[in-house]
């Protein structure tokens, strides 16, 4: 086992705010929405029901992810939490935080006999979420963080994926309409108040309401414990693995 030490500090950014004497502190993960794009490819496109023939779902990311994205959460809402032991890292890209390391890769750990594809697409889901969470922990060592998150983007459609934040990282996750367009709707907000001299958070807490709210099941905590903990022991356990199948070849 390599016992090489995480830096958790890694990449934890700090850019100003578009409210004077704020700032903006974000934990980047590589790949989130990417790895789920990476699943469908290769687990779900060629296989699944309806989408048996690539040629019937849309070039467009957006598009294909909307809907195809929506019939596998229907699918993935059928396995129950901790993907039947089944473990997924989603550093297909590298990773950044909380551990830097470009040779760091995706893996899933312990599948058995019984599991199936349904077990590694929730798991993907649930990968994400773990390191989601990880970012908090390592944010939270810098300064406080809401007991609420806004969850926005793609992801966000999604009452699985939205539940399982929840459960996963112990918050309570709000969404918002048009939660894909949300930089735009950022960047109007910002205009808005500088035209009208108010203050932007302000102006944003009275017109951006939640559309949902979702709340940690206490029923799941045992099982996303455990397996958070394992998650997180994957890269320590093989950062040198990594290292010696990738650093040749990406260099």
């Amino acid at each position: 086992m390599d016992h090489q030490a995480v830096d958790i500090d890694a990449m934890i950014t700090g850019v100003l705010s578009a409210k004077h004497g704020y700032f903006n502190y974000y934990a980047e993960l590589e790949t989130a929405g990417k790895c789920f794009e990476w699943v469908m490819e290769h687990l779900a496109l060629d296989e699944i029901g309806i989408y048996l023939n690539n040629s019937t779902v849309a070039d467009d990311i957006e598009s294909k992810y909307i809907t195809l994205y929506d019939y596998l959460s229907e699918e993935i809402s059928k396995i129950p939490p901790g993907a039947n032991g089944v473990i997924f890292t989603p550093w297909l890209h590298g990773n950044r935080c909380p551990f830097e390391d470009s040779n760091a890769g995706g893996m899933f750990f312990n599948i058995r006999i019984e599991n199936g594809k349904r077990d590694m697409l929730r798991a993907v889901l649930e990968g994400i979420c773990y390191h989601l969470r990880w970012l908090l922990e390592c944010e939270e060592k810098k300064v406080k963080t809401s007991d609420t998150i806004r969850f926005v983007g793609g992801g966000a459609l999604s009452p699985v994926t939205c539940q399982m934040l929840a459960d996963i990282t112990g918050r309570t996750i709000e969404t918002v309409d048009n939660t894909q367009e949300i930089g735009a709707i950022g960047t109007a907000l910002v205009v808005a108040a500088g035209i009208q001299g108010e203050d932007v958070l302000a102006l944003s807490r009275r017109l951006v309401k939640p559309n949902h709210v979702y709340i940690p099941d206490p029923g799941n905590k045992k099982t996303y414990e455990r397996s958070y903990r394992v998650f997180k022991n994957l890269y320590k356990s093989n950062a040198s693995n990594f290292k010696n199948i990738n650093a040749g070849v990406r260099s």
